[in-house]
């Protein structure tokens, strides 16, 4: 069963639990999946006993600086609700109110990893598939694939981004964390999260064979390490 709703104004798609009342906040990719919808299908995480909530990415602008207006908005705006979503799902859904799980894809892992680093609420385990780390990182992979021809950088994106680097705040990551990667995964984003993963200690780096950037294929593989680390 799967039911729609909307929490502090926030559309969401929620999978019930069979007696649980831990929640879990899932965040889809800019690409496939790409609405919670889909992400619940591509990941439905039905081995836990928790709430799993999927929630949308907001609109990217078209307009203005690709990175500062565009990027960094979507994945600020994500964090920004974090709080306030979760205090109406604990209402509204009857979740209990302890710690929650995050687990998310490509922008949707950087919303769940800078929620993890910040201080919204608090987080029990992280579990993210081929994550962003930083806008850097996403910068480098568009001009790698042709997205972008060039960037000039300006004081106001610096700014923009400064907050998006979990690197930077890598020691405030003292959840679980579990990093899932694919052998076909960016280039720009490998390196961001190899150091990641070398920096956060006890952190899992899980490599899958032919998994893309895109999570389209070897999805019985992702569900099954996340869902393990989210029973752990």
């Amino acid at each position: 069963m799967t039911i729609k709703g909307t929490a502090a104004g926030v559309p969401y798609v929620a999978l019930p639990p069979q007696s649980g009342r831990r929640l879990v906040l899932v965040w889809h990719l800019m690409g496939e999946p790409g609405t919670p919808q889909d992400m619940a299908r591509a990941l439905p995480l039905a081995g836990v006993d928790a709430w799993r909530v999927y929630l949308p990415l907001a609109a990217s602008r078209q307009d203005g600086d690709p990175l500062a207006d565009g990027y960094a908005s979507v994945v600020t705006s994500g964090v920004a609700a974090v709080g306030p979503v979760v205090a109406a799902l604990r209402a509204g859904l009857g979740c209990d109110d302890g710690p929650v799980d995050v687990v998310g894809g490509s922008a949707g892992g950087h919303i769940a990893l800078l929620t993890a680093v910040g201080d919204a609420v608090p987080v029990r385990r992280v579990a993210v598939v081929n994550p962003a780390v930083s806008a850097q990182a996403v910068l480098q992979a568009s001009l790698d694939a042709g997205l972008l021809d060039s960037y000039d950088w300006t004081p106001a994106s610096t700014a923009a981004v400064e907050p998006l680097d979990v690197l930077a705040r890598a020691e405030r990551l003292t959840a679980p964390l579990l990093v899932v990667r694919g052998e076909h995964e960016y280039p720009a984003f490998r390196s961001a999260q190899e150091r990641l993963h070398a920096t956060v200690p006890g952190s899992r780096l899980v490599d899958v064979p032919e998994l893309p950037h895109m999570l389209t294929s070897r999805l019985d593989v992702v569900e099954a390490e996340v869902v393990a680390w989210l029973n752990a």
